[in-house]
């Protein structure tokens, strides 16, 4: 009897152990299933943030007049990249969205006469800017120079325009890439690269191909204060550059002001439409075209991207 007891507790044993490896064996079945899924997910959202681009687009929107148009919701904006309609995925307007910008002085041989003003120009613009952390200065003639960096204070800015006096020739096209190298390890959306000169490039060892290439793959938007006689401008290339980036160029005397100029730049990149969207990575340069259905406005931003 007592032997039949014991038995029957062992078996009892054995059948509660059996079923204690049981429950353990569904539960890491389930874990390692957990996992399975979760490393596919992972696998899956990496691919995603390989194989699509977030095309950023910056839009300058005015009426028959000249002034800016406000007020606009992304519904109202039509977007086609290679003519194929996108969905916007991201929008922002007014000043929420933060720039890094570079400005480009011309110390060239030419500028003796309007040298003094691009400087007093370019230390306004730096006074007024919200953060001096979002800007930096070149100077470019026959060498480029960074003459003031990110988060450098403003007296460096002071002590090395005073310092700054017209010689040589012009390296634009080597200072716009310069530039845009620069402000394209910044965190900020939107990036934007204002030159202040008053000819072409007569000096620089890259040519405008390559600055064209650097504007397609960098988003930059290019502005030009074209300071004195549009005779000794070279139109072609600052106009070019000017629209395939979505900036502008502004034609000035040498006796207009500077600061003035700046200011109408600086309202412009505040009142701008940020539209963004994803495609696929596909090589080759892609075409985009914004519209507006419904209003009489002219639209500028940029006409194409690379990559």
């Amino acid at each position: 009897m007592l032997e039949t007891l014991d038995r029957s507790r062992k078996t009892s044993s054995i059948w509660k152990l059996e079923g204690r490896v049981r429950a353990i064996s569904r539960s890491l079945c389930c874990i390692c299933l957990l996992l399975a899924v979760f490393t596919l997910s992972v696998q899956s959202q990496d691919a995603l943030r390989v194989d699509v681009n977030l095309v950023n687009v910056f839009a300058t929107v005015r009426d028959q007049r000249g002034e800016f148009v406000t007020g606009l919701a992304a519904n109202d904006f039509r977007v086609y990249d290679d003519d194929v309609p996108q969905q916007i995925s991201v929008f922002e307007k007014d000043d929420t969205v933060e720039s890094a910008i570079a400005i480009l002085l011309d110390t060239s041989g030419s500028t003796v006469d309007v040298l003094p003003v691009m400087k007093r120009g370019t230390l306004e613009f730096a006074q007024n800017t919200k953060r001096l952390d979002d800007l930096c200065v070149f100077s470019f003639g026959t060498t480029v120079r960074l003459i003031h960096d990110f988060r450098a204070p403003l007296r460096n800015l002071q002590t090395r325009m005073e310092a700054l006096r017209p010689y040589g020739t012009t390296a634009l096209f080597d200072a716009l890439i310069e530039a845009m190298r620069k402000i394209g390890e910044r965190k900020q959306e939107r990036k934007a690269a204002i030159v202040l000169s008053d000819g072409n490039d007569n000096g620089s060892a890259l040519g405008f191909g390559t600055v064209s290439d650097l504007v397609q793959r960098t988003g930059t938007l290019i502005y030009f204060v074209a300071i004195g006689s549009r005779v000794h401008v070279d139109e072609h290339t600052v106009e070019s550059l000017a629209a395939e980036s979505g900036g502008n160029v502004l034609y000035m005397s040498k006796t207009e002001s500077v600061p003035a100029a700046l200011d109408s730049i600086r309202a412009e990149l505040a009142k701008q439409y940020y539209l963004g969207y994803y495609v696929p990575r596909r090589p080759g340069t892609h075409q985009i075209r914004i519209e507006i259905p419904g209003r009489n406005v002219r639209i500028r931003a940029k006409s194409s991207y690379t990559g």
